[in-house]
């Protein structure tokens, strides 16, 4: 197995999404571990339970992830066996982040292994520095690595709740609260006029991309295989078809830190960039009913119940939300016009409608 690109500093290597050699069939767990060398796995529990009587061998050693921590990743590392030559990240984005970090610490070869489809993590070799739930640094600081390909076997990922897929949905159609932002910084003189025209056009493509997702749905709206080939192809396209033009700067990931930084937990990514998302929509007095549409026919779980968003715990972050984007040259409506009181209120009555 040849030892593919990496490296501790992220620079310009990074293979881009397009390349990612991405393998989608039923059976292949089966048929890919039986000719795997000396190998370890990073994963969930709930993942490997999944996954694991799909194997035609045992790994060397399971290490189970539990957060994005750095200093957990290096522990990780340290408790899988030395002299393996593979690692295999198993699960979702959280996993899938930790094994790169392993390949990367036990110089071995990588392979992916999404059992849900929550985020972009499958078609990224970056591997963001966490202290805590904080990045540190940027892309130039962070470690990477390419891995060998991606394997996604339909009988184990239909296997999960179909909210664990859909939130990757929730992570392409987020770039949504980029248009209002633009829309809102044109109309308060913070940057430039608004081009309606490519507005259209990125509408209807966030458009083209429900409509098409609904369809692969059965009669009773549960994903089939053709639900999880579509979201893979949305999710490798994504980073290519994403939104370019100027003053589309968006703080829908921002928030997502924020909120997870000031109330120390975590919650599914792709749920709350779309939250995210639709709190600016709201702040910036855009299209939220359009918005809501595409997510609800896209399966997303948006709402704080849907998700277990506490109302205690969104006034946190929300509260905090200026602070931190400040602090990170941040320019968004959750930065200038800040969510609190009076403001919270309407807001959280306006989600819980």
């Amino acid at each position: 197995m040849a030892r593919r690109d990496r490296g501790w500093n992220m620079g310009s290597r990074c293979k881009p999404a397009a390349e990612y050699d991405i393998r989608v069939a039923r059976g292949l767990f089966a048929q890919a571990s039986a000719k795997w060398p000396a190998y370890g796995i990073v994963t969930t529990p709930s993942a490997y339970e999944a996954t694991r009587s799909h194997l035609r061998r045992p790994p060397e050693g399971v290490v189970f992830a539990e957060w994005l921590d750095s200093a957990h990743q290096q522990e990780l590392s340290d408790k899988l066996p030395d002299g393996i030559e593979l690692v295999v990240g198993l699960g979702g984005g959280k996993a899938l982040d930790a094994s790169k970090f392993v390949a990367l610490d036990k110089d071995a070869e990588l392979i992916l292994a999404p059992t849900i489809l929550s985020s972009g993590a499958i078609i990224h070799g970056h591997v963001a520095r966490w202290d805590g739930y904080r990045t540190l640094g940027g892309l130039d600081d962070w470690p990477w690595v390419d891995c060998e390909y991606v394997l996604v076997d339909l009988e184990v990922a239909l296997k999960a709740p179909d909210y664990l897929h859909t939130a990757g949905i929730g992570d392409i159609l987020c770039s949504y609260a980029g248009i209002e932002e633009w829309r809102r910084r044109a109309l308060s003189g913070r940057g430039p006029d608004v081009d309606e025209q490519a507005i259209a056009r990125e509408i209807g493509r966030h458009e083209q991309i429900a409509s098409t997702f609904e369809a692969t749905l059965d009669a009773n709206g549960a994903m089939t295989e053709a639900s999880v080939a579509d979201l893979i192809q949305r999710i490798q396209e994504r980073d290519r078809m994403r939104f370019q033009a100027s003053g589309t700067e968006s703080g829908d990931h921002p928030f997502w830190i924020a909120l997870e930084t000031v109330n120390q937990r975590t919650w599914i990514h792709g749920e709350l960039v779309a939250l995210g998302a639709m709190i600016i929509t709201w702040c910036c007095e855009g299209d939220v009913g359009g918005f809501a549409e595409r997510l609800d026919r896209s399966r997303v779980r948006w709402r704080p119940g849907q998700m277990g968003l506490e109302r205690a715990a969104l006034k946190n972050g929300l509260a905090f939300t200026p602070q931190y984007m400040e602090e990170n040259g941040v320019d968004s409506v959750l930065r200038h016009e800040p969510v609190r009181g009076a403001r919270f209120d309407a807001v959280w009555a306006f989600l819980n409608r």
